[in-house]
């Protein structure tokens, strides 16, 4: 069952819901065009447009597909995802050729004993922000280097006044397989406490409420890479 977390935000993927292999995955619908952050492995795909139902929306109203990065758990239903509902693609520009070339080993793909269908990107984003625009939920997407070089969050600032962070793998793993840059990384974290977010959804630890825990949880990923 799709879960509601605040006023047009849903989970509607993830381990627990969709297929073992997934990443958490949301919904924002605000009323404007919907958007779908990250779409999980594949094998969970109906059931993740099935959560999509749930919430009220219909499949194929959902405009925009936002990769957060080339993983495999975020970006491996992305190609079928597109076919079936005509969405276009969005990831940043230095992960976009790992999406698109179905890399195995940049999507870590390896790592899961399978491959990624390459799928097309249909919009790169270049620089440090980019709105997505008030027809599509005002979603600005921020470039967060460190998981991978093309890593990004998203953020929404909700009619009501809060702000919510999709930081989709805020705690990583690491490795020079897909381009992980430490540093880049504990950046680009303490760039995301200063946005000082009421909530977090993040790729796999779930979903934090409240100032203090969400600055509480990217504090502690950082301390334990010290």
């Amino acid at each position: 069952m799709a879960q509601r977390i605040c006023e047009g935000v849903f989970l509607v993927g993830g381990p627990d819901l969709t297929a073992s292999s997934d990443c958490l995955c949301y919904l924002v619908n605000t009323g404007a065009a919907p958007v779908l952050i990250d779409c999980g492995a594949g094998p969970g795909l109906d059931r993740l447009l099935d959560h999509v139902a749930e919430t009220g929306c219909a499949a194929l109203d959902i405009e925009t597909l936002v990769l957060t990065h080339a993983h495999i758990d975020h970006a491996g239903a992305a190609a079928e995802l597109r076919r079936r509902i005509g969405c276009r693609i969005v990831a940043h520009h230095a992960d976009a050729d790992a999406i698109e070339e179905g890399d195995r080993v940049r999507s870590a793909a390896h790592w899961y004993g399978t491959d990624l269908e390459p799928a097309p990107v249909d919009f790169r984003v270049t620089g440090k922000s980019h709105r997505l625009g008030p027809d599509l939920s005002d979603l600005v997407l921020l470039h967060t280097p460190g998981h991978t070089p093309g890593s990004l969050v998203a953020v929404l600032e909700t009619e009501d006044g809060h702000r919510v962070l999709f930081g989709q793998d805020i705690h990583g793993p690491f490795s020079p397989d897909f381009g992980s840059d430490i540093d880049e990384w504990k950046k680009s974290m303490r760039d995301l406490i200063a946005l000082d977010a009421d909530i977090l959804c993040e790729g796999h630890y779930g979903v934090f409420h409240g100032r203090s825990a969400v600055r509480e949880f990217i504090e502690d990923q950082l301390a334990a890479h010290v």
